[in-house]
């Protein structure tokens, strides 16, 4: 972290912006982005806000903005492949089976459910990039996506970015298994509430 700081901290703000929304437009919007660093970018671009004096809300606009734009790419490439049988790549091909059942699961739990995966998955690796698509392919639709995207997005970006610029590196350390945690134990709890929900069969006589 403190070499890339080093790297990008004489940059002019137009080309540190630039590199960051390249990184995070993919990152949440197409299946490769699973191997970009999007927190990481966000906490260099709290880092370098501090170090260049640049006011945050510049790079958490630019930070949201990309996040938001990509996973809605997300989502409308997962509701035009619904249905269709499209070759899928190598990578698509290791990850289409967990996405299916993601999809199935994610039919079962109504608009408040959605809305909470949603909103929780932006703020975990992986689960920031594949959850709009996942949404976009089992119908949830764009009027319940959008408005949970930009909240979701843009709280994350500004979290993210501030406490990078306030407590620095330890952000990217301390705190990286603490969104994962609490994706889990929303999706346990979804699972629980989807099993004890379920309508019990009555055996014939």
């Amino acid at each position: 972290m403190s070499a890339a700081l080093e790297q990008v901290g004489s940059w002019p703000a137009v080309l540190v912006l630039s590199v960051a929304a390249l990184l995070l437009v993919p990152e949440s919007g197409v299946v490769l982005g699973v191997l970009l660093p999007g927190s990481t970018t966000l906490v260099v671009l709290g880092l370098w806000s501090a170090v260049s004096g640049t006011h945050p809300a510049l790079p958490i606009a630019v930070a949201a903005t990309a996040s938001i734009g990509g996973a809605l790419f997300g989502w409308r490439q997962g509701h035009r492949r619904r249905g269709t049988g499209a070759r899928p790549g190598r990578l698509r091909a290791r990850v289409n089976p967990a996405v299916r059942w993601a999809r199935d699961w994610l039919t079962t739990q109504g608009p408040g459910g959605s809305a909470v995966v949603l909103a929780v998955a932006q703020w975990a690796a992986v689960s920031r990039t594949l959850t709009p698509r996942v949404a976009g392919g089992a119908g949830v639709p764009l009027r319940l996506v959008a408005p949970v995207l930009l909240v979701s997005g843009t709280a994350w970006a500004c979290t993210v970015v501030l406490l990078a610029r306030a407590f620095g590196e330890r952000v990217a350390t301390d705190a990286g298994l603490a969104p994962v945690l609490v994706l889990l134990a929303v999706l346990a709890g979804l699972l629980l509430r989807a099993r004890l929900t379920r309508p019990r069969t009555v055996p014939e006589s």
